[in-house]
């Protein structure tokens, strides 16, 4: 741990370390103490400190949790034997209170700090790439964005030092040299880049380069080439670089840079991995003659594709226009058959009418309502009339099939 921080996990008193586990998930309270998930439950199964299995925060959430597993009352923890002994007699196993201490263990030795910057510049050897005090302007800002965060976070947890329940980041380590090694290779090909008549747009910390080649810009990503490794590895050879969390927890470096354009371009994405026989100051010419040939590419897929959207965008406007017309026309054929009914409805009710007129002839007229029997036959006449679609002759009926 920093100096920044005034509490550990190891600090904690067992009480305090069984509040903190079944208070919130171990994801959550590691990075507080310093620890990642998996290294606090290894340190609770140590000290015997009960924390909760897997599934029990979801069921928790729903109301269904197990109670928690008691703490045990004492804490056992054996003595190792410093000499040879000298009777038959067993050892007996000592068993410490609550109060007492933990037993120090005089082989264990404190674990070497990561290399500084100061230390990796006297590794440094004729690799071809740039030395640490000439790296290029926009890798140079990665170191002093590193300092920049190392010293917000340290900041950030001496504020939060009195409040063993406040959450803050975990604190930063030093870069070691496989960051500094990768920092320098990004520091050449950005250089062997402008020297091609390129420009270094942006660059990013975690491996992210954007070059500006003939206008265009191309995407190339320089990071470490992973491996799975047989047994995960501890201590001080899990810690190679100090952004574990960009990196799958699984998997660790293999000790080789890999170099891809991420920027899309038809054909295969080439890629280049630098192995002990080809080290990476060897790839740079192919990656700056690749990035170089791929604007010519660019270029002609950006056309292609413009004209593919143009004649997409045309079969579109002439698809629409048919669907346009077709709906005019249904909206026709709709009110042309509408007359052809109309038509149909008003002959049946021409002959309704001849029957009552000739119906009335024989009977008197009657008064029905506010209206004669007369009147009535007058009003039917007007609406029977509504139905005819000849009123304005075969061009009126057009004229309204055809309206828009």
């Amino acid at each position: 741990m920093d100096g920044g921080t005034t509490r550990t996990a190891k600090d904690l008193s067992r009480e305090e370390l069984y509040a903190l586990v079944w208070e919130r998930p171990l994801n959550r309270v590691g990075p507080e103490l310093g620890l990642d998930g998996p290294r606090l439950a290894k340190l609770c199964a140590k000290r015997q400190v009960p924390y909760p299995p897997p599934g029990y925060w979801q069921k928790k959430a729903v109301g269904r949790a197990p109670a928690p597993t008691p703490l045990p009352a004492e804490e056992v923890v054996p003595l190792k034997e410093l000499a040879p002994r000298t009777s038959r007699t067993p050892r007996p196993t000592a068993v410490a209170s609550k109060k007492s201490p933990a037993v120090a263990r005089p082989n264990e030795a404190r674990a070497p700090e990561p290399p500084s910057i100061i230390d990796a510049k006297e590794t440094e050897k004729d690799d071809g790439l740039d030395p640490l005090d000439g790296l290029h302007p926009k890798i140079k800002a990665w170191i002093a964005e590193h300092k920049r965060e190392q010293k917000e976070r340290a900041q950030e947890n001496r504020r939060r030092r009195n409040d063993i329940w406040s959450w803050g980041k975990s604190l930063l380590d030093d870069l070691t040299p496989r960051d500094l090694y990768r920092f320098r290779a990004s520091s050449s090909l950005c250089r062997a880049v402008e020297a091609a008549g390129g420009r270094v747009k942006e660059a990013d910390i975690h491996g992210k380069l954007t070059f500006t080649v003939g206008g265009r810009d191309i995407e190339c990503m320089v990071k470490e080439k992973m491996s799975r490794p047989i047994k995960r590895p501890e201590g001080e050879a899990a810690k190679w670089t100090a952004y574990p969390h960009h990196y799958n927890s699984g998997l660790t470096s293999s000790g080789f840079l890999r170099a891809q354009i991420s920027t899309w371009l038809p054909g295969e994405q080439q890629q280049w991995v630098e192995s002990q026989r080809k080290p990476f100051s060897q790839l740079i010419p192919a990656i700056v003659e690749t990035v170089v040939a791929s604007v010519p590419r660019l270029i002609e897929w950006e056309r292609k594709r413009e004209e593919d959207r143009r004649r997409y965008q045309e079969e579109e406007r002439r698809r629409w226009e048919l669907r346009r017309l077709k709906e005019i026309d249904d909206a026709r054929w709709t009110r042309f058959r509408s007359a052809a009914t109309n038509w149909q409805e008003k002959q049946l009710l021409d002959a309704f009418l001849t029957e009552l007129e000739a119906r009335l002839a024989s009977e008197e007229d009657h008064t029905i309502g506010e209206k004669t029997t007369t009147e009535w036959l007058d009003w039917a006449k007007d609406r029977a009339a509504e139905f005819d679609p000849f009123a304005e002759g075969l061009a009126g009926l057009f004229r309204d099939v055809q309206r828009p």
